[in-house]
């Protein structure tokens, strides 16, 4: 994926985006290990220096783009972007989380917008999908928010902390006309 501008949170205080730092592992891991934060979702390995490689590795592939959701003091409270990107075939898979003490305030649904807006408008992309897990409303809620389509269920899709989980596919298609 080219690169590109990254995408702007207009009239959001507290919050705006910025690129990922190496930094921002502690309070990632610090928030994904809180009590409940993670159980319908499929993270794995939250630990700091399991989320410290990942930055590394979302910095050095242009395939995956995630930033850093952070307060007024410059503090992650979250973290937005897509991962997968095909600039052949125009897609990407959007992805985020926010530390539940932001959580109801429409942060997660603003960054997300503005990831997708950036997606189809700057990068071109035509489909952004989301994969969620059947049990995760919170999740679910928020993509229809977005105006993203439910697609389907994809049955046991991903092994989730051992066991095979059913997700729900959603996606929003910019400026194509599907036949009938």
């Amino acid at each position: 994926m080219p690169e590109h501008t990254p995408p702007t949170l207009a009239d959001t205080p507290p919050a705006r985006l910025r690129p990922l730092r190496a930094s921002d592992a502690a309070a990632w891991s610090h928030y994904l290990s809180l009590p409940g934060v993670i159980e319908h979702t499929s993270w794995g390995d939250v630990s700091e220096r399991a989320l410290a490689q990942q930055i590394t590795r979302y910095l050095a592939d242009a395939s995956d783009q995630r930033w850093a959701l952070v307060d007024a003091d410059d503090q992650l409270i979250g973290t937005v972007g897509l991962n997968g990107v095909d600039p052949w075939h125009r897609r990407g898979e959007l992805a985020y989380d926010l530390d539940p003490r932001w959580q109801g305030q429409g942060l997660a649904t603003h960054a997300a917008r503005a990831v997708l807006d950036w997606a189809h408008g700057t990068c071109g992309l035509v489909r952004i999908q989301a994969t969620v897990l059947d049990s995760n409303a919170r999740s679910i809620a928020l993509l229809e928010r977005l105006g993203m389509q439910r697609e389907g269920r994809l049955r046991a899709y991903r092994h989730v902390r051992g066991q095979p989980r059913d997700f729900w596919m959603y996606a929003h298609v910019n400026g194509v006309v599907s036949p009938r």
